[in-house]
């Protein structure tokens, strides 16, 4: 059996509308991601388990996951064997958090793994990206590759490779908070503007150019300073009941820049002490997050996609 495990991203990462992603790992071990597990099996199956897994599509042909296997098959490893697919779905779909790029994630790196196809990086972010597109209704790779690689992505259809990798230092600790609603992309992109000023058009690009400088030479503090989102924030903000005071409670508690998270409606903070974090955890489980709702202190997740077992049963 191959298992692999693809972790949660913060999409945006404020600064860096559809070009920067951060994959997350929770400073507890949780897995705050998709797990798919790939077996040899008599006939094809697909199993969908997890906490989340009834928020999905019951049947398997409307699940992205299986229709990264057939699609698989049918264009990369025709001869591939026969298998069970498993997805254990641990992100709530319209979260914010990378839930669509995390199932296809997982699906295609275990895929290529039981299969033997030893695609490279750059083939399996272009099939990735294909099917994130089915949800998003474009190839926005922000949240599929840090999903993959880990790390603080500088990513997009212009980026060599489609994927840069900014350091960042170990004492940064990203809060999330899942309200315990859903926000739906199409719609949090709906209330987006369609064009945007020279004015702020120029401006955004001085922020991200900076942002990216600053994180190289390690001035980070200066780099958190910049971490304002004027592209999507202003208007989606409106669509999330009690993010603005969540916002104000948690810049009051030491966070270093606040924002949403991917098209949210979770929301991120920023901090650069654990003790920090802490404190904007606990607020925001108190008063932002509602019971079905989570909140988790983070660290940046490095290692990104990762097989958890390959080969036992």
């Amino acid at each position: 059996m191959i298992e692999v495990y693809a972790p949660a991203s913060i999409g945006n990462f404020a600064v860096g509308f559809d070009a920067l992603g951060a994959a997350i790992a929770p400073i507890d071990g949780t897995l705050l991601g998709d797990v798919v597990r790939i077996s040899a099996s008599a006939e094809t199956e697909f199993v969908c388990s997890g906490p989340y897994a009834h928020k999905l599509p019951q049947q398997a042909e409307q699940n992205l996951a299986f229709m990264c296997m057939a699609h698989f098959r049918a264009t990369v490893a025709p001869d591939m064997p026969t298998a069970r697919m498993e997805l254990v779905k641990n992100l709530p779909i319209g979260s914010g958090l990378g839930s669509s790029a995390c199932s296809v994630v997982a699906a295609l790196a275990a895929l290529n793994k039981f299969a033997g196809t030893e695609l490279s990086e750059d083939a399996l972010i272009e099939l990735m990206a294909d099917f994130e597109a089915k949800v998003s209704g474009a190839r926005h790779y922000d949240n599929i590759t840090p999903c993959l690689l880990g790390g603080l992505q500088l990513t997009g259809a212009l980026i060599p490779g489609r994927s840069l990798t900014l350091p960042t230092p170990s004492n940064w600790y990203p809060v999330v908070a899942f309200p315990g609603f859903t926000l739906n992309t199409a719609q949090a992109r709906a209330v987006l503007p369609q064009q945007m000023s020279l004015h702020h058009g120029i401006e955004f690009a001085q922020r991200l150019s900076a942002f990216c400088t600053l994180m190289h030479q390690q001035q980070h503090e200066l780099a958190m300073e910049l971490m304002i989102d004027t592209v999507a924030e202003p208007y989606r903000s409106e669509l999330i009941s009690g993010f603005s005071a969540a916002k104000k409670a948690v810049l009051e508690l030491g966070a270093k820049a606040v924002s949403i998270s991917g098209a949210g409606p979770t929301l991120f903070a920023l901090c650069d002490n654990i003790n920090d974090a802490k404190n904007c955890q606990q607020w925001l489980q108190q008063n932002y997050v509602n019971e079905q709702g989570f909140s988790h202190t983070c660290q940046i997740d490095t290692a990104g996609t990762r097989v958890l077992n390959e080969g036992k049963e």
